[in-house]
């Protein structure tokens, strides 16, 4: 069953614009500082809207950090990671270099704006290298085992924003936010062959005249 605490259900769509309220968006979970949601976009979507599973934070308002594992095709499922802020007036394109600090260290990445106020980038290890990946997934691993405590995080950023902190989850909020990110990826997974099924592999059921 999917639980939603009282907490505010903001929605970030990745390759959306980030501080959209999306409200085809499903919430799974919705703790005090991390929560779960499932986007499938509309019809009408523009082709970089792709379906996603989201891991979010809810320590702030106006800005936060978002772990997206995004449907590229009926077979694979590709990790992302994005950065936002409201307060933001980014160069839509340009790069910049963000750290997170994790327990499995401090781990770099180079982000590019998106939108004005959202920073993303792919941690799939064909673009960040299988070490950087492999990071990722136990810094995610170790957060969200329950049988764990005090488990924080920071982001750095190059330029005059401050850092940031993530204060770690209690063990029941650990535990079903790591549970609900399962089930979300496994319900995306397998939703994916219906997703991609129209329009010989195009998520948006349209055809073409070209060999791909």
């Amino acid at each position: 069953m999917r639980n939603v605490s009282s907490a505010a259900l903001i929605s970030i769509g990745l390759l959306a614009g980030a501080g959209s309220v999306r409200s085809e968006d499903l919430p799974y979970f919705v703790g005090n500082v991390w929560g779960v949601w499932q986007h499938l976009p509309p019809k009408n979507a523009k082709p970089d809207d792709k379906p996603h599973c989201r891991l979010g934070t809810m320590t702030w308002p106006n800005r936060g950090l978002n772990f997206v594992y995004v449907l590229t095709s009926a077979e694979y499922i590709e990790p992302w990671l994005q950065i936002y802020s409201e307060n933001w007036e980014l160069p839509i394109g340009n790069k910049t270099n963000v750290d997170l600090i994790t327990i499995a260290g401090r781990l770099s990445f180079e982000l590019a704006a998106e939108s004005n106020n959202s920073l993303t980038g792919s941690t799939d290890p064909k673009v960040v290298g299988k070490d950087k990946s492999f990071s990722v997934e136990v810094a995610l691993s170790y957060m969200l085992d329950s049988r764990r405590k005090g488990i924080s995080t920071r982001i750095t950023f190059a330029g005059s924003e401050p850092e940031w902190h993530v204060p770690p989850m209690g063990q029941f909020e650990t535990y079903q936010v790591n549970a609900n990110l399962n089930g979300c990826i496994a319900d995306l997974r397998g939703k994916a062959a219906d997703l991609f099924r129209r329009g010989s592999g195009k998520a948006d059921g349209k055809t073409s005249p070209f060999a791909q």
